[in-house]
């Protein structure tokens, strides 16, 4: 029968049509330009693109794969890191100590410093204590 096979062809757009509409649509609410590269990126209500990548107010994003910055270059992924241009750096996590725990060397540096500076300072003040009334004879 014709009208049976229409009515079949029916009920199946109409399913198809359903499954797309439950489908999570991208409804993009504003833009955001990127500052340093001038790209402009559709955005929904929560900051996020068409891709799945939280943005931010300057183009950087981070994605489910990794972070990507604004200047189009620098990005963190699980592998194949990139640091920001003419900085040599490949973005990769910086040295780590005995225990295992990532330092920060100029910090470590910064520290002997301090130490060394106090105990100038106290070997100062000792020297001022033994010239104390001593001067002018």
């Amino acid at each position: 029968d014709p009208h049976t096979g229409n009515m079949l062809r029916l009920v199946q757009i109409c399913a198809v049509l359903t499954l797309a509409s439950a489908a999570p649509q991208f409804v993009p609410v504003s833009q955001i330009v990127n500052t340093r590269t001038g790209e402009v990126i559709d955005v929904n209500a929560d900051s996020i693109n068409i891709a799945g990548c939280l943005v931010g107010p300057s183009g950087e994003k981070v994605c489910p794969l990794g972070a990507f910055g604004a200047d189009g270059q620098s990005r963190v992924l699980a592998r194949g890191n990139k640091g920001p241009g003419q900085t040599g750096s490949n973005g990769n996590a910086g040295p780590i100590n005995a225990a295992g725990q990532a330092y920060d060397p100029a910090a470590e540096t910064y520290k002997k410093q301090i130490i060394a500076y106090q105990a100038w300072a106290l070997q100062q003040v000792e020297n001022g204590k033994r010239q104390l009334g001593t001067a002018g004879k």
